[in-house]
C-alpha cells in the first residue's frame, strides 16, 4: 500500500499523541502460531507506515519479547504500553506487592526499556485484587453493588510505586467489562490516566459507550479501545451462524449480524473496514489497537485511518444495529 501519515489523537490528559489505530501484541506469540520474525515484521512495517502505539501483556505468552525485540531501536516517538497481573485464576498473588514489582522487573527486562508509557491493570474488573478470596475461587466480577478498598490494595500501591520510580509513565486499568471499570475508576481515588476495554464496542455491542465514555470524557481519563473485531467475530462473514448460530448468540443478536452482513455486501466494504471506520468517528476513543498476525492485516488497518469515519447514512444504519450486553458481560454467554 502506499505510505500516508496517519491520524494522531491526545491519549488523554498525558501529553502523549497515539495514532488512532495501534498495534496490539496478543497475537505475537509462538501459542497463537506466529513466529517472532513475523511479528517483527510487523512491527516494523507499523512503524514504516506511522504508527506509533504498540500494546502488550505478560499473559500474551511470549508478546513482549517479540515486541522488545522489534522496537529496540524505536526508543523515542513509539508509545509502548504493557500490563501488570493477570496470574492464574485460582493461585495469582494478586494481594502481593512484592509479586507486582517483581513482574514488572521481567516485563522491562524483556521488552529492553527502562521503563514504560503506559502500565495497565489487567483485567481490573476482577475481584481478586480488591478483595480476599478463598481457593477454589467462585467469583470472576466486581459485585456491582459492593464496595471494595481499591486505594490500599497491592496492584493500586504497586502503579502509584511504578509511576513514582519512573518505570511507568502513566497508569492505567484494563478490562473487559465496561460498566465494572466505570465502577474501579468512579470509585478509586488513584490518578488513573487511561482504560484500555475490550469487546465492548463494535457494530454491534455498545457497553462501553453507554457505560465507560461518558465518565472517561468527564474525567479527561483517555480510552484504548481494544478487540474490535471481536477476537474473530467480525474479522469476515460466517453466514452459517445466521442458520445455526453458535451457543453465544441468542435470536436478537443473530438478526442484528444478519444486517451487518447485509451491509456488506451492498458497500462492499469487508467487516474490518465497517468496524473501524464505524468506531473512529466516535472521538471519545484514543485509540483502537487491534490484535493483527499478518502484515496485510495490519495493512488493512491503515487503510482504514487513511479513509476516514463512513459515510453518514452507512454509519447511521450501523448505529441502528447497537444493543447492550444483559447484566454482567461475559464472553462466552448467550445474548
Amino acid at each position: 500500500m502506499k505510505e500516508s501519515v496517519i491520524r494522531k489523537r491526545p491519549l488523554g490528559r498525558t501529553g502523549l499523541e497515539v495514532t488512532e489505530v495501534s498495534v496490539g501484541g496478543f497475537f505475537f506469540n509462538e501459542a497463537a502460531g506466529t513466529k517472532r520474525e513475523d511479528a517483527v515484521r510487523i512491527i516494523h512495517r507499523a512503524l514504516e507506515l506511522g504508527v506509533n502505539y504498540f500494546d502488550t501483556a505478560p499473559y500474551y505468552g511470549n508478546s513482549q519479547e517479540d515486541v522488545g525485540q522489534a522496537l529496540s531501536a524505536c526508543k523515542d516517538g513509539c508509545v509502548l504500553s504493557t500490563k501488570c497481573g493477570r496470574w492464574d485464576w485460582e493461585t495469582g498473588p494478586f494481594r502481593d506487592l512484592d509479586a507486582f514489582k517483581v513482574q514488572l522487573e521481567q516485563t522491562l527486562r524483556l521488552l529492553r526499556r527502562d521503563y514504560v508509557d503506559v502500565l495497565y491493570l489487567h483485567e481490573a474488573d476482577w475481584p481478586v485484587y480488591w478483595e480476599d478470596l478463598e481457593v477454589p475461587r467462585a467469583n470472576r466480577v466486581l459485585d456491582p453493588k459492593a464496595t471494595y478498598d481499591y486505594d490500599e490494595s497491592a496492584a493500586l500501591r504497586f502503579l502509584r510505586w511504578a509511576r513514582e520510580q519512573g518505570l511507568a509513565k502513566h497508569i492505567g486499568i484494563s478490562g473487559n467489562n465496561a460498566h465494572l471499570l466505570a465502577k474501579v475508576l468512579h470509585e478509586t481515588a488513584t490518578d488513573i490516566e487511561v482504560v484500555l476495554v475490550a469487546f465492548q464496542y463494535d457494530p454491534i455491542w455498545r457497553n462501553a459507550k453507554q457505560h465507560l465514555l461518558p465518565l472517561t470524557t468527564t474525567r479527561s481519563v483517555a480510552v484504548v479501545l481494544g478487540a474490535p473485531l471481536q477476537q474473530g467475530r467480525l474479522a469476515e462473514p460466517h453466514k452459517e451462524w445466521l442458520r445455526n448460530p453458535p451457543p453465544w448468540m441468542g435470536d436478537e443478536t443473530r438478526e442484528r449480524f444478519r444486517s451487518l452482513y447485509e451491509i456488506r455486501t451492498e458497500t462492499g466494504l469487508t467487516l474490518p473496514e465497517l468496524t473501524l471506520r464505524f468506531l473512529l468517528a466516535d472521538r471519545g476513543i484514543s485509540s483502537i489497537t487491534t490484535g493483527v498476525s499478518t502484515v496485510g492485516q495490519l495493512e488493512e488497518n491503515v487503510r482504514c485511518s487513511n479513509a476516514g469515519p463512513l459515510p453518514s447514512e452507512i454509519h447511521s444504519r450501523i448505529e441502528a444495529l447497537g444493543r447492550l450486553y444483559p447484566g454482567v458481560y461475559r464472553h462466552n454467554e448467550r445474548h
